[in-house]
C-alpha cells in the first residue's frame, strides 16, 4: 500500500516536470521565430543603412537637416526590429543605433553652425559598417 502511495505522489510530479520541459520547449521555439522575424528586419535595414551612412557623412555639412531626417528614419527602421531580437543580433543593432545617433548629432552641431568633428564621423561610419557586416553572420 506504502508503495503505491509513493507511487500515486511521485505522478503528479513527473507530469509537472514533463509540462515543464514542454514549457520550455515552446518558449525557446517561440524566442527562435522571434529572432529569426527580427533578423528578416534588421539584416536589410543595416544593408540599407550602410550606403545612406556613407551618403550622409559626404554632405551632413552641406544639408543637415535632411542628414537629420535620414539618420532618424534609418533609426526607426532599427528599432521595428530590436524587440524581437536577443543576444548578439541585438547588441549588433544597438551599435549601429548608437553609430546612427552619433551621426545624428554631428548633423544637429551642423545646424548650429559648428564645425563637425570628421573623426567622430568616421568613427561611426566604422562602427555601423561593423555592425551591418556581422549581422550577416549572427542571422
Amino acid at each position: 500500500m506504502n508503495r503505491r502511495l509513493s507511487l500515486a505522489m511521485l505522478l503528479p510530479l513527473l507530469a509537472l516536470g514533463a509540462c515543464s520541459e514542454v514549457e520550455d520547449a515552446v518558449s525557446d521555439t517561440a524566442s527562435d521565430a522571434g529572432s529569426r522575424a527580427g533578423c528578416e528586419l534588421a539584416q536589410p535595414a543595416l544593408d540599407a543603412g550602410r550606403s545612406l551612412v556613407d551618403d550622409v557623412t559626404a554632405k551632413i555639412d552641406a544639408d543637415p537637416a535632411a542628414a537629420q531626417r535620414e539618420l532618424g528614419a534609418a533609426a526607426e527602421a532599427l528599432g521595428l526590429a530590436e524587440p524581437a531580437l536577443s543576444g548578439e543580433a541585438r547588441d549588433l543593432v544597438d551599435r549601429a543605433g548608437a553609430a546612427l545617433e552619433d551621426l545624428r548629432a554631428q548633423a544637429e552641431a551642423a545646424a548650429d553652425g559648428v564645425t563637425v568633428d570628421d573623426q567622430v564621423l568616421q568613427a561611426a561610419q566604422d562602427e555601423y559598417d561593423a555592425a551591418a557586416e556581422q549581422i550577416s553572420g549572427v542571422c
